[in-house]
Protein backbone atom coordinates (compact mmCIF):
# COMPACT_ATOMS: atom_id res chain seq x y z
CA UNK A 1 0.00 0.00 0.00
CA UNK A 2 1.63 3.40 -0.68
CA UNK A 3 1.32 6.07 1.47
CA UNK A 4 -0.23 9.35 1.25
CA UNK A 5 1.75 12.55 0.81
CA UNK A 6 1.09 15.09 2.61
CA UNK A 7 0.45 18.72 1.05
CA UNK A 8 2.08 21.80 2.91
CA UNK A 9 0.60 25.09 1.95
CA UNK A 10 2.89 28.21 2.34
CA UNK A 11 1.78 31.64 1.21
CA UNK A 12 3.81 33.27 -1.74
CA UNK A 13 4.42 36.64 -0.37
CA UNK A 14 6.41 34.84 2.45
CA UNK A 15 8.44 32.98 -0.75
CA UNK A 16 9.04 35.98 -2.68
CA UNK A 17 8.73 39.69 -3.03
CA UNK A 18 8.82 39.83 -7.10
CA UNK A 19 6.10 41.54 -8.96
CA UNK A 20 4.46 39.33 -10.82
CA UNK A 21 4.51 40.87 -13.99
CA UNK A 22 7.62 42.88 -15.56
CA UNK A 23 6.36 46.33 -16.65
CA UNK A 24 6.30 46.52 -19.84
CA UNK A 25 4.53 45.22 -22.91
CA UNK A 26 3.85 41.30 -23.15
CA UNK A 27 0.44 40.52 -22.44
CA UNK A 28 -0.40 37.32 -20.91
CA UNK A 29 3.58 35.81 -21.68
CA UNK A 30 4.71 38.88 -19.25
CA UNK A 31 2.96 37.35 -15.59
CA UNK A 32 3.43 35.12 -13.02
CA UNK A 33 6.83 35.67 -12.11
CA UNK A 34 6.18 35.88 -8.34
CA UNK A 35 4.62 32.65 -8.60
CA UNK A 36 7.93 30.77 -10.38
CA UNK A 37 10.53 32.60 -7.73
CA UNK A 38 8.14 31.97 -4.92
CA UNK A 39 8.58 28.03 -6.28
CA UNK A 40 12.23 28.42 -7.13
CA UNK A 41 12.84 29.29 -3.18
CA UNK A 42 10.37 26.25 -1.95
CA UNK A 43 12.23 23.82 -3.73
CA UNK A 44 15.68 25.68 -3.17
CA UNK A 45 14.67 25.61 0.62
CA UNK A 46 13.63 21.90 0.58
CA UNK A 47 16.94 20.99 -0.90
CA UNK A 48 19.73 22.71 1.07
CA UNK A 49 17.39 20.92 3.66
CA UNK A 50 18.57 17.55 1.93
CA UNK A 51 14.95 16.99 0.77
CA UNK A 52 15.34 15.28 -2.64
CA UNK A 53 12.43 16.50 -5.68
CA UNK A 54 10.86 13.51 -7.13
CA UNK A 55 11.43 11.35 -3.88
CA UNK A 56 10.92 13.64 -0.76
CA UNK A 57 8.54 16.35 -2.11
CA UNK A 58 7.06 17.54 -5.46
CA UNK A 59 5.27 20.79 -6.30
CA UNK A 60 2.03 20.31 -6.55
CA UNK A 61 -0.26 23.33 -7.86
CA UNK A 62 -0.99 26.79 -6.37
CA UNK A 63 -4.03 27.59 -4.59
CA UNK A 64 -5.10 29.82 -1.34
CA UNK A 65 -3.63 29.48 2.20
CA UNK A 66 -6.52 29.96 4.49
CA UNK A 67 -6.23 33.70 4.87
CA UNK A 68 -7.11 33.51 0.63
CA UNK A 69 -3.26 34.67 0.01
CA UNK A 70 -1.73 33.03 -3.41
CA UNK A 71 -0.09 30.55 -1.91
CA UNK A 72 2.43 27.23 -3.42
CA UNK A 73 1.55 23.72 -2.31
CA UNK A 74 3.89 21.00 -2.11
CA UNK A 75 3.62 17.29 -1.51
CA UNK A 76 5.57 15.77 1.05
CA UNK A 77 6.49 12.39 1.99
CA UNK A 78 6.99 12.20 5.51
CA UNK A 79 4.79 14.83 7.95
CA UNK A 80 8.05 16.14 9.71
CA UNK A 81 9.25 17.71 6.29
CA UNK A 82 6.21 20.44 6.50
CA UNK A 83 7.98 21.67 9.52
CA UNK A 84 11.49 21.66 8.63
CA UNK A 85 10.38 24.00 5.91
CA UNK A 86 8.48 26.36 8.15
CA UNK A 87 11.36 26.87 9.96
CA UNK A 88 13.70 27.12 7.04
CA UNK A 89 11.87 29.47 4.86
CA UNK A 90 13.85 32.70 4.19
CA UNK A 91 12.42 35.31 1.57
CA UNK A 92 15.63 37.94 2.03
CA UNK A 93 16.42 38.22 -1.40
CA UNK A 94 14.89 41.51 -2.79
CA UNK A 95 14.13 42.03 -6.71
CA UNK A 96 13.34 44.95 -8.32
CA UNK A 97 12.03 45.40 -11.81
CA UNK A 98 12.73 49.07 -13.99
CA UNK A 99 10.66 50.33 -16.19
CA UNK A 100 12.42 49.30 -19.47
CA UNK A 101 12.19 45.62 -18.20
CA UNK A 102 15.66 45.20 -16.70
CA UNK A 103 15.65 42.93 -13.54
CA UNK A 104 17.92 43.54 -10.27
CA UNK A 105 18.85 41.79 -7.40
CA UNK A 106 19.02 44.43 -5.14
CA UNK A 107 19.36 42.07 -1.75
CA UNK A 108 20.98 39.30 -1.76
CA UNK A 109 19.84 36.15 0.91
CA UNK A 110 22.53 35.98 3.53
Amino acid sequence: MKKKWKEVTIAEKRLSSRMSYVPVEGGALNAGYTTVDAVANLCTTAGNLGMIYGKDFIWSHTSWDEQDNDAIVLLVKEEKYETFLQLAIKNKHKIKHTDTGEIHLTKETA
